[in-house]
């Protein structure tokens, strides 16, 4: 691992680990709370819990599993909050207030570099958002294969939906930090 990334990554405290299959490639993904922005230089996406009023914004993908954190890859030199919010609007429609750093999660390969992957290896980073839905604007929704709906749910029934542990336990960190913030 990068000297740069372990110095920081041993600095924070990871809240929960899990491990996760993208196609063919197992990951190991951890997660951290932080109020401190990672080193940039292995950042290569963002996301966001999305609140809107006592609601959050659930995400239903192509192979039916629910998420609450929209967002998506970094482009090329684009700054991290313009990131996040063009992906948030092209996922889901909506625009975002109020966004406030969560934390990350750190996710690392756990198996040797495929041939012509042109994604970083072994190691990169997500930043983690809590951000204010805004408005919703249709046109601003990119029609993608992955996401295939976005709806608002009353954080009580989120809890209660399919959703991987990391999610649950980011879904009440972003509570916490939505009521220390407002």
């Amino acid at each position: 691992m990068n000297p740069a990334l372990t110095k920081f990554l041993t600095s924070q405290t990871p809240i929960t680990k899990e491990s996760t299959l993208w196609g063919i490639l197992p990951l190991r993904i951890i997660f951290y709370l932080c109020s401190k922005q990672p080193p940039l230089q292995f950042v290569t996406s963002v996301c966001s819990v999305v609140f809107k009023a006592d609601s959050v914004l659930v995400v239903r993908d192509a192979e039916n599993h629910f998420h609450i954190t929209p967002g998506g890859r970094r482009e090329n030199k684009e700054a991290i909050e313009e990131t996040l919010h063009r992906e948030v609007l092209e996922e889901t429609g909506w625009t975002l207030s109020k966004t406030f750093l969560l934390g990350f999660a750190h996710f690392h390969h756990l198996a040797p570099k495929p041939a012509n992957y042109t994604y970083p290896h072994p190691d990169f980073l997500q930043i983690i958002y809590v951000a204010q839905a805004d408005r919703y604007i249709s046109e601003g929704k990119v029609p993608g294969e992955y996401e295939l709906e976005t709806y608002f749910r009353p954080i009580d029934e989120v809890r209660m939906l399919p959703l991987e542990l990391s999610q649950l336990i980011l879904l009440n960190e972003a509570v916490k930090l939505r009521q220390r913030m407002e």
